[in-house]
């Protein structure tokens, strides 16, 4: 519940904040379809595994302020802990955007549910799977007409007391 209310009110703050401080940009997509690829890097909290993948996006701008995206991102690794190895194996999500035009930059604020799949030890129930409440900021810089490099940070609080995630992407993002 606490998550939940921490989310609503970035959302909320979002919401007020994004009329008063956008401001145009000539490089900047205002609005249309974007795909991006990028790598992630996931640090589980209560399995203590830090587990790194590729990181695809699609979404759509609806426009300068708001838009929605869809992720899927596939493990690349595994991670051996004192409980086991550890491996993702996909997530999937959706999410709702909220953007900041700021010259060449957009600060951006993502709020979403996504389902996780880990490869996990034998016997290990206390593990980051499952659905999850998602909710992060970044920022993007557009370096050049339809073309941005975003970095975003994502928490993702599962359901079922399973713990929780924090996610760090790195990505090129292309307009279309």
């Amino acid at each position: 519940m606490k998550t939940l209310m921490i989310a609503g009110l970035a959302a909320l703050a979002t919401a007020v904040a994004v009329p008063a401080f956008a401001q145009d940009s000539g490089a900047a997509a205002t609005s249309g379809v974007y795909g991006s690829a990028g790598i992630i890097g996931d640090k589980t909290h209560r399995t203590d595994a830090n587990l790194n993948g590729l990181d695809l996006r699609v979404g759509d701008r609806f426009n300068r302020n708001w838009g929605v995206e869809g992720e899927a991102a596939f493990g690349t690794n595994k991670d051996s802990t004192a409980t086991g190895d550890y491996r993702l194996k996909d997530k999937v999500g959706v999410y709702g955007v909220g953007y900041v035009p700021v010259g060449d930059f957009d600060l951006l604020g993502r709020v979403g549910v996504a389902d996780t799949q880990m490869k996990v030890p034998t016997g290990a129930t206390k593990n980051e799977t499952g659905t999850s409440l998602d909710y992060g900021v970044g920022a993007q810089y557009h370096m050049a007409q339809g073309y941005a490099v975003r970095a975003d940070i994502t928490k993702s609080d599962y359901n079922d007391h399973r713990g929780n995630a924090t996610a760090s992407t790195l990505s090129l993002v292309k307009a279309f």
